[in-house]
């Protein structure tokens, strides 16, 4: 997806909220801010917004401790849901579908993105879960999924956040031929998205291998990709994309991709022209729709 005029201001909000995880001191924040206006005023409309959003990320982390002003945060974030593994494991266990509880529970914890605000709390997710599991939901592309996954030969399962990775964690132990998945984190710190430290912080690399990117992007950009990601992107016959910035870097790609993603974003909503709703919780293969005229 291209960069929206929208997206600048949404961007620029990152970043105030960011450095205030990291920094009292006003000249300095008055100094990332003029840096940051610069960058984000070399904008491209015609390039996708994930590549202005990366540019303004990277001079947050140039002043932040440990280059990362979020790493506190996502900490708390993999603690808060590794604590309700055993609640989430009952939740699934006693229901009447529990692949589908499952899934609805994974996409449910992709309301954890600090791009849209860092005001999260335990029951502030319990409560998204809860409602996840009452959101419409397409039956059919549920059914497509599991049948994709039962007879992939590989599967690619790009994650996307901090504390989402452990409900990602749990629907895969249970309902992916773990020898055939291979999960994806980002290559670099970048907001709160999951990167190899977060993987072996809760327990994913004990479960899949697990690889990068190689990009410090909140996305997929495939042309800026490390060659070790290529290689099993197209090797894979099914790939899992979790959150609406895989979703922006690939929903142009006719490969058998299924999006799994909570819509958060005015752009977003609109990119499915009137299929969703803000607040919808989605899972979607856009190839399938298309061929089919859906």
């Amino acid at each position: 997806m291209r960069l929206y005029l929208e997206c600048i201001p949404c961007y620029l909000r990152q970043v105030l909220e960011a450095m205030e995880m990291f920094t009292d001191d006003r000249d300095l924040k008055e100094k990332i801010l003029r840096e940051v206006l610069e960058a984000a005023a070399d904008f491209n409309t015609e390039e996708i917004g994930l590549m202005t959003n990366a540019k303004i990320h990277r001079i947050l982390k140039k002043y932040a401790p440990a280059g990362d002003p979020y790493k506190k945060e996502k900490e708390r974030m993999n603690l808060i849901c590794m604590e309700m593994t055993d609640e989430i494991a009952a939740m699934i266990e006693g229901s009447k579908n529990p692949f589908e509880t499952a899934l609805r529970i994974a996409i449910g914890g992709n309301i954890i993105d600090f791009g849209q605000g860092n005001d999260f709390k335990a029951q502030k997710i319990k409560s998204t879960i809860e409602y996840a599991l009452m959101q419409e939901l397409d039956g059919a592309m549920i059914i497509r999924l599991k049948e994709n996954i039962a007879r992939a030969k590989k599967i690619l399962y790009i994650g996307d956040n901090t504390g989402e990775i452990v409900f990602d964690r749990i629907f895969i132990e249970r309902f992916f031929p773990t020898d055939r998945t291979i999960f994806v984190v980002r290559g670099g710190p970048v907001m709160n998205d999951a990167t190899i430290e977060d993987a072996q912080m809760v327990g994913m690399t004990g479960i899949v291998r697990v690889i990068t990117t190689g990009l410090d992007m909140p996305g997929t950009i495939l042309p800026h990709c490390s060659e070790e990601f290529l290689k099993e992107y197209e090797n894979a016959d099914l790939i899992i994309s979790k959150g609406m910035g895989n979703y922006e870097a690939l929903s142009s790609e006719d490969k058998n991709i299924f999006y799994l993603l909570k819509v958060k974003c005015p752009v977003i909503e609109d990119s499915f022209k009137g299929r969703y709703r803000l607040g919808d919780i989605i899972v979607d293969d856009l190839r399938y729709l298309k061929n089919n005229d859906r």
